[in-house]
């Protein structure tokens, strides 16, 4: 019996051995609106210093996602080669990055589904993977940010293109790989089995949708605000004006009494987590948050605090979306200074280090 017991305490400490690897980081954030500029002349790299990755680090953070328009730093068909100017700022966050331990993913944030099929990803990748193929161990390759208008299926052939195209070049660094309808975490399971070993696949998270993005006027919700989480009939506000006969809206309305709650929250994660270990890959939440303008931040604070639980719980690593914009770490109409303005529950709720304010919160 106590070798029966003995074998079954190892077999358990291995599974969470297993778990806990999922990545070689465990929490950080986006920087946005740093490379997500037109083309290379107009980036704003002075928006952010190494100053700023140490005060993310400080945070607790060990990983930074930088979404970058790569497709507009290059010079456009039919080569698209890099401009200098781009790879020159470019290693200098790598640099910063390296020096303080913090994990880089390069995230091509380009939007285009005419331009990131196939031809034009494969000659971009090529070009980062060869530039940076002895580079820093600390970066890491994300083929296209929310992939959509493609079946999964489809975009998984495409990708494993592009994994071939990075191989030849750089069998060292982790690609990160995800599925169509913006990395949604229901089509990790429709990506075809992935013979490379060293990737990582992600997941974005937003839900309940009818919540997280209240106002948002990219999303046709900008009538909607005042919605609680979790769902409480009570405190929700009357959305009949809003209601449109067979419409998407009219669904994440008249079933957010069911989406509006952690247990339908915690299943939809879980979605995630069977594909991870039904496959036996690595994942990681490569974005998620609530957007700031119009939600309650009693019930964003409460949302980020169950949602980060359930993702440490299950060994999920995770950038939040994002760091200092509209779904970020500070309070609302503020400057976004680091020594004044970071939301301080919200930073509890994440379980990050809380850095002395010159201004005191309660």
């Amino acid at each position: 019996m106590r070798n029966k017991l003995f074998f079954l305490s190892i077999s358990l400490l291995l599974n969470i051995q297993g778990l806990l690897a999922q990545a070689p980081f465990s929490r950080g954030v986006n920087i946005t609106d740093w490379f997500q500029a037109g083309n290379a002349g107009k980036l704003q790299f002075a928006k952010y210093t190494r100053q700023d990755f140490i005060n993310i680090k400080s945070l607790g953070c060990d990983a930074i996602r930088l979404p970058i328009n790569m497709h507009y730093m290059t010079t456009g068909a039919p080569d698209y080669k890099f401009d200098p100017v781009f790879f020159n700022f470019l290693d200098s966050a790598v640099t910063w990055a390296e020096s303080l331990k913090i994990y880089l993913i390069l995230d091509n944030h380009s939007f285009d589904a005419a331009i990131s099929a196939g031809p034009v990803l494969i000659k971009v990748w090529a070009q980062m993977a060869e530039h940076y193929c002895e580079g820093s161990k600390y970066i890491m390759y994300e083929i296209l940010n929310e992939p959509h208008d493609i079946p999964t299926p489809v975009w998984g052939e495409i990708q494993q293109n592009v994994i071939n195209a990075i191989r030849n070049k750089d069998t060292k660094h982790t690609i990160i790989v995800g599925g169509s309808n913006f990395n949604r975490f229901n089509e990790l399971k429709n990506l075809p089995v992935f013979a490379d070993t060293n990737l990582l696949y992600t997941f974005h998270f937003y839900d309940p949708f009818l919540f997280t993005h209240q106002r948002a006027k990219w999303t046709g919700m900008s009538s909607i605000s005042g919605v609680p989480f979790p769902y409480s009939a009570a405190k929700m506000p009357d959305l009949n004006a809003s209601l449109n006969k067979n419409s998407w809206l009219d669904s994440l309305i008249n079933n957010y009494h069911v989406n509006g709650t952690l247990d339908k929250v915690k299943s939809l994660i879980d979605e995630a987590i069977n594909f991870r270990n039904a496959r036996n890959v690595k994942i990681f939440c490569g974005e998620w948050g609530v957007y700031i303008p119009y939600s309650d931040n009693n019930d964003r604070v409460y949302w980020y605090e169950n949602v980060r639980k359930y993702l440490d719980k299950n060994s999920i690593p995770w950038t939040i979306w994002d760091y200092q914009g509209d779904f970020g770490l500070f309070k609302a109409n503020t400057a976004g200074m680091f020594d004044d303005d970071l939301n301080i529950p919200l930073l509890r709720a994440l379980g990050l280090n809380i850095p002395l304010q010159k201004i005191k919160h309660p």
